[in-house]
């Protein structure tokens, strides 16, 4: 199997759209209109409104993850099936979420369900103790991508990063992290900074001690010479334990990199001495 992308894109006319469109003045939506659509909602989601309305009553927005949240209220699945989702009112979506990225084979797949339905009622959901299938998927996704020679598996995103950091400085005895402006790492109270938008920094930090990210430096996305000029200041304070990025570039790739911009990554963490992460669910059986 080829590369599903042929061509790499130009970053650079991306980047003049980018700034284009953060040229444009806000406008506000017209009060009336808003009022028409919401009644559109009402009448055509009932059943969705009402589950909602009860769920907030038990759950914090009434949703267990920040993916769920849309407005005016969100999106209640009953059926999933291949690119397909069904609401509880019976409406019918094409599925471009794919649950943030994990279901690459489409919604229930017929093999992957009848599988997980064997080993449910052969050993149940878990056990905590080792089972013959994380082997098999360690040595599957190795002799897929052989340079993933070791494989664990967590919880979330946010602990992955939490323990990569954490062996980072281990393995360096250097505390700095590096991460790029507007690429999303999880929330724990390290790398809550300059999320989603660059140069916001602490923007969205609420509820987080300022000491939580005395560690934490940004440079600017897609820009090689601004991670240089961190990596040589921090030289100077100890240095970089590593550099955590999206190889296709913050958000899932909504800021891309240059086809280079990772190589050039690597060579300037070897210079330095600073580990490199990737961290993203996008080129892993998704590009290629």
């Amino acid at each position: 199997m080829g590369y599903s992308i042929e061509t790499y894109l130009d970053v650079s006319k991306t980047y003049k759209k980018i700034d284009e469109l953060m040229s444009y003045k806000t406008i506000k939506i017209n009060r009336d209109k808003m009022d028409e659509y919401i009644e559109f909602f009402d009448k055509k989601y009932g059943k969705w409104k009402a589950i909602m309305e009860e769920a907030k009553q038990y759950i914090p927005g009434g949703v267990q993850h920040n993916l769920a949240f849309n407005y005016p209220f969100p999106l209640a699945i009953k059926k999933a099936k291949g690119a397909y989702l069904y609401d509880i009112d019976g409406n019918k979506y094409i599925d471009l979420l794919q649950a943030g990225g994990p279901t690459i084979l489409g919604s229930n797949n017929d093999a992957v369900r009848k599988k997980v339905i064997e080993l449910l009622e052969e050993c149940g959901p878990s056990t905590g103790l080792f089972h013959e299938y994380e082997l098999k998927l360690a040595k599957e996704i190795n002799k897929h991508m052989p340079a993933v020679e070791k494989f664990r598996m967590l919880g979330s995103g946010t602990e992955a990063v939490m323990a990569s950091l954490r062996i980072a400085r281990l393995a360096t005895g250097k505390k700095r992290i590096i991460k790029i402006g507007g690429a999303y790492h999880g929330w724990s109270d390290q790398m809550v900074y300059s999320t989603k938008a660059p140069n916001t920094k602490r923007m969205e930090a609420g509820g987080i001690p300022r000491q939580a990210v005395k560690y934490t430096c940004e440079a600017k996305p897609n820009d090689i010479k601004s991670l240089r000029r961190v990596l040589r200041f921090n030289r100077l304070l100890g240095g970089t334990a590593a550099v955590i990025i999206e190889p296709v570039g913050p958000e899932s790739g909504t800021r891309p990199v240059d086809y280079d911009y990772n190589q050039q990554v690597r060579d300037l963490c070897d210079k330095y001495g600073a580990l490199l992460i990737f961290d993203e669910v996008v080129t892993g059986f998704r590009l290629d």
